[in-house]
């Protein structure tokens, strides 16, 4: 049984870790960053010098997010007025989080959503261990009372993970409007 725990633990980490980490290498959402397109250099962009689409000199592309609501998982070309714009379009594409905000609401907000997603995998890990603790107690009423217990803690605990990110989202949408 603990040798099982320690594989599906390794496993669950294993797809966290995947999820995390190479989920956001294939894919940068940059709206918001560079202009949606053009030259004129107006729009409410951070680097409004920087093109998706057009432009006067060609930079590089990169694959726009997926659950972007525009070009969906597209690839994009990028383009720049000058070439100082284009090794800063290399720059922000190698490292996206130099284009994120770093206002004092949306790191805070990070930093909760990732502790309420951390809670929400242990609880799902917990309730799936308490299933196979239950499922392999071959009737002794001590590791069933065990198994059912760590369910319900487990499901307690994702129900508090998703009420906390709801309410969460609620105070950060509010505070920021």
């Amino acid at each position: 049984m603990k040798k099982l725990s320690k594989v599906l633990k390794g496993g669950v980490l294993a797809a966290f870790a995947t999820l995390v980490f190479a989920g956001s290498t294939f894919a940068l959402n940059l709206d918001g960053c560079f202009d949606g397109g053009g030259t004129t250099g107006t729009s409410t962009a951070k680097y409004s010098t920087i093109h998706e689409g057009s432009g006067n000199v060609y930079c590089t592309t990169y694959t726009k997010d997926p659950s972007s609501t525009d070009a969906t998982g597209a690839t994009v070309k990028v383009y720049g007025d000058t070439a100082a714009d284009c090794q800063l379009a290399a720059t922000i594409i190698a490292n996206p989080d130099k284009c994120k905000s770093d206002d004092l609401n949306s790191i805070i907000g990070v930093i909760i959503n990732t502790i309420i997603f951390v809670i929400g995998m242990v609880a799902v890990v917990m309730i799936i261990l308490g299933g196979i603790s239950y499922a392999t107690s071959q009737g002794d009423p001590s590791k069933v009372k065990k198994g059912k217990d760590t369910i319900l803690y487990g499901i307690i605990g994702l129900v508090v993970a998703l009420l906390a990110f709801a309410i969460v989202q609620f105070v950060l949408n509010a505070l920021n409007s």
